[in-house]
């Protein structure tokens, strides 16, 4: 009996060690990896969400095949018709936007070093001023990496576009031979871990289901509402400015801070007084989101403490950046639920 139960900690040792050494060889090649699974992962999502639909029309005796080419023929309709009204204002800005930011680089440049003069020259006590002097660099550092920023994610959207192409393909061919894949993924179980690996499937696909699709309902939300504000405040770009908010506000907690930066600089350049109303107008729609949307959308699907939540989305940007902050709430979502399965079965 001491045999056995020693055999089996062994063997969640080797197991143990085995997952830290294959996350160590993930990181080791994340770049790479990332580039190459990147429509992978985007197939998965699309998958994830529209399997639930093909499945209705299939126990309504409508093939797999057709089912999932009519929720994609519904999903583009109503995409396209969206795309039509947004997609001219939408190049329109992006054409600007990137014409226009070396012009809004000199400018910020002209108004920081006129701020630098007149503060240094101010009746400020010297204690302030030497304060200001050791943070201004570093803040103008982080505004004008902000300003790059915003034109590399410009770019990586028209990448962005061929992924979620390809991604569509082949999504299509997941969910049609979705029982195939199952059958394969199952053939490598062990007939003795089979049921401890359903169960364990399962439960994440509770914790994760309506989650995932609840945080990108909210996201949309997000997109629409903060795009209209920005819009109704005169704010150039009020479009792209609305759906980097919406997309940034995937990550929690960070995410909101993230997306207001690129609105503050766009108004601080027009008009610094717009800055004002830019921060009320995130802070009105974050607490319509904490107070209203989230609790009734989403809920506290994953179960994790707000402590974790935050640990988990520093570590994943310090290791596999802006992905990796997205994906960190899911991942210590399985994770937990892994751990739990785990511990259940060691006592």
């Amino acid at each position: 009996m001491y045999q056995i139960s020693l055999k089996k900690y062994i063997l969640y040792a080797i197991i143990i060690i085995l997952i830290f050494l294959l996350i160590y060889f993930i990181y080791s090649i994340r770049k790479p990896l990332l580039e190459i699974l990147s429509p992978v992962f985007i197939a998965l999502l699309l998958t994830y969400l529209i399997n639930p639909l093909v499945n209705i029309l299939e126990d309504k005796k409508i093939p797999r095949s057709l089912g999932i080419i009519i929720i994609y023929f519904f999903v583009i309709a109503a995409v396209g018709v969206a795309l039509g009204f947004l997609v001219p204002e939408l190049i329109r800005s992006i054409r600007e936007l990137t014409q226009t930011i070396p012009v809004y680089l000199e400018r910020y440049n002209i108004l920081f070093y006129e701020f630098v003069i007149r503060y240094r020259h101010s009746e400020l006590p010297i204690r302030i001023k030497e304060l200001l002097d050791q943070n201004i660099y570093n803040i103008q550092q982080s505004l004008m990496n902000t300003l790059q920023t915003m034109v590399g994610v410009i770019t990586g959207a028209f990448s962005l576009f061929f992924d979620i192409i390809l991604a569509v393909v082949i999504a299509f061919y997941m969910m049609k031979d979705i029982e195939k894949f199952k059958k394969v993924l199952v053939s490598f179980v062990p007939r003795k871990g089979r049921e401890w690996i359903f169960v364990l499937v399962r439960d994440i696909d509770v914790v994760l289901s309506g989650f995932i699709r609840g945080q990108l309902f909210v996201a949309m939300i997000m997109s629409l509402l903060t795009a209209a504000g920005l819009w109704i405040l005169g704010i150039k770009y009020s479009l792209i400015l609305g759906i980097i908010a919406g997309l940034l506000d995937v990550i929690p907690y960070f995410g909101p801070f993230l997306g207001v930066v690129p609105a503050v600089i766009v108004a601080f350049i027009d008009n610094p007084v717009k800055i004002i109303w830019v921060l009320l107008l995130y802070f009105l729609v974050q607490q319509l989101e904490g107070a209203v949307l989230s609790p009734k959308i989403i809920g506290n699907k994953v179960g994790l403490h707000p402590v974790v939540i935050i640990i988990a989305v520093l570590a994943g940007g310090k290791f596999f950046g802006l992905i990796g902050m997205l994906l960190a709430v899911p991942i210590a979502g399985i994770l937990k639920v892994l751990g739990h399965r785990i511990i259940q079965s060691i006592i």
